[in-house]
């Protein structure tokens, strides 16, 4: 199942967090496909901003603490969308 549905238009990509059933909370695997998909946007000279949008009824709520992500890799997600060489908006 992919967690992260990524579409483009006019050089901006967004990125949907797609897994409301647990009101995309930030699990393993999800923290890992957003952080291989900003990479994408990142090396994608046609991508010139990047959208965070979000499937359901709520963005994000955090940590999935049933799935919880490494500390190192939730820490390289936030420094990964802070040096993005692109805007990101959410």
């Amino acid at each position: 199942m992919t967690l992260i549905a990524r579409t483009g238009e006019r050089g901006i990509a967004t990125l949907t967090l797609d897994s409301p059933a647990n009101r995309n909370a930030l699990s393993a695997a999800l923290v890992g496909e957003l952080r291989d998909a900003l990479a994408a946007c990142a090396a994608d000279d046609t991508v010139r901003a990047v959208v965070l949008a979000h499937t359901g009824s709520t963005f994000c709520a955090g940590a999935d603490l049933k799935a919880p992500p490494d500390p190192e890799a939730f820490v390289g997600l936030m420094r990964e969308i802070v040096a993005l060489p692109k805007p990101v908006v959410a």
